[in-house]
C-alpha cells in the first residue's frame, strides 16, 4: 500500500499507525545493557517483563486499533531486538516522514522499517545528516507548534536517557519553517525513572483543548509557567508523582475527541470522560516497564486534518 503521510496534530482522526512488536526481544537484558532508567530499575527489581505478556498486550492494542477501523502496519522482526517502541525511529511533521538519527544501541531497529519507507515517495522522506539526533518521543505536533524536547550539548553527553540533541532541533526548524518550534529541557537520570524524563511525550501531551502534564519533570519552571498561559491552567491534567511513573501522559489518541489510555489511569480516565472525551482503556501495565507506554508505542503515519 502507498502510504501518503500527514501529521499536523497529535489528535486528528487516524488513518493509519505502525505499531511496535515484541515478538523476539531476546533475553531480558543485564543492568549494564539498559539504555533508559525505568527498564534498568525492572531488570534490578526482577520485574522486567516476559515476551509472552507483552505480546499479548500489544495485541490487544493493535485489536483495539483495527476494530476502530484504523489501518496498522508492523515492523519487520528482527533477532533479540526489543521493537516495541516504534515511535523513537520514525515520525511525521506535516507531509514528510523523518528518518532520524538514533542512539547506537537502536539502531537496528531502523532496518525493521524498510518497507516502510518504501511505500512513501521520496519526495516526502527526510534522513537527518549526521550528528543531528532525535527520537520521536521528544516531538509534539500541535499546529502551529512543534513542541521538541531538547537537550543541551553537555546533558546529552552526559546521559543516555537525552535522545533529542540541540543539532537535531535546529535541524528540524530550518526543514519546517511553516512551524513554530519551541524546546523544553526535561529533567534526565539514567538509574531512576522518578528523577527524569525519557522524551517529552513521558511528562507533556496535548490533547486539543486539553492537557496533560507532569511538570516536576521539566529542567526550567518558566517552559512550566507558558504552557500553563498557552493552555489555561483549567485545561490541565495535573499528574501525580506517581502518574508521571506510570506515563499516564503518554496516552495515543485517534480522535479530536478520542484517545487510548492505560487501563491503570482511574484518575485520568474521570477527567477526560467528564469533558466529552470517548477513552478506550488498554492493560498495559507489562509495557510500561520498559520505560514506554501507548505513545511510544505508536508511529502515527496519516490523520486527517
Amino acid at each position: 500500500m502507498q502510504i501518503h503521510p500527514n501529521i499536523k496534530t497529535e489528535y486528528g482522526r487516524l488513518r493509519s499507525v505502525m505499531v511496535g512488536i515484541a515478538r523476539k526481544m531476546g533475553p531480558k537484558p543485564a543492568v549494564e545493557d539498559c539504555y533508559d532508567a525505568r527498564s534498568r530499575e525492572s531488570v534490578e527489581l526482577g520485574t522486567y517483563p516476559e515476551v509472552e505478556d507483552c505480546m499479548k498486550q500489544m495485541t490487544t492494542l493493535v485489536e483495539k486499533l483495527e476494530s476502530l477501523g484504523i489501518t496498522v502496519l508492523r515492523p519487520k522482526v528482527l533477532e533479540a531486538t526489543n521493537q516495541v517502541f516504534t515511535r523513537d525511529i520514525g515520525f511525521v511533521i506535516d507531509d514528510q516522514f523523518i528518518l532520524p538519527n538514533v542512539i547506537e544501541d537502536r539502531v537496528d531497529e531502523l532496518h525493521a522499517i524498510d518497507h516502510l519507507v518504501d511505500s512513501i515517495s521520496s519526495s516526502n522522506i527526510i534522513m537527518m545528516p549526521s550528528g543531528c539526533f532525535a527520537e520521536g518521543g521528544d516531538v509534539i505536533v500541535h499546529e502551529p507548534f512543534v513542541f521538541v524536547g531538547v537537550s543541551d550539548d553537555e546533558t546529552y553527553e552526559k546521559y543516555t536517557t537525552a535522545r533529542t540533541n540541540e543539532a537535531g532541533f535546529e535541524y528540524l526548524q530550518d526543514e519546517f519553517p511553516g512551524f513554530d518550534f519551541k524546546g523544553f529541557e526535561l529533567l534526565k537520570s539514567d538509574v531512576d525513572p522518578r528523577k527524569g524524563s525519557l522524551h517529552l511525550d513521558c511528562a507533556f501531551q496535548p490533547l486539543g483543548e486539553s492537557l496533560l502534564l507532569a511538570p516536576e519533570l521539566f529542567k526550567h519552571e518558566e517552559d512550566v509557567a507558558w504552557i500553563e498561559s498557552q493552555f489555561g491552567k483549567e485545561n490541565i491534567f495535573y499528574c501525580t508523582e506517581d502518574e508521571a511513573y506510570d506515563l499516564h501522559t503518554n496516552v495515543f489518541s485517534i480522535g479530536p475527541k478520542e484517545v487510548l489510555i492505560s487501563a491503570s489511569a482511574v484518575r485520568l480516565k474521570l477527567w477526560l470522560e467528564e469533558r466529552g472525551y470517548t477513552v478506550h482503556a488498554i492493560t498495559y501495565d507489562e509495557v510500561v516497564k520498559m520505560g514506554g507506554l501507548l505513545r511510544c508505542s505508536t508511529m502515527p503515519l496519516e490523520r486527517e486534518e
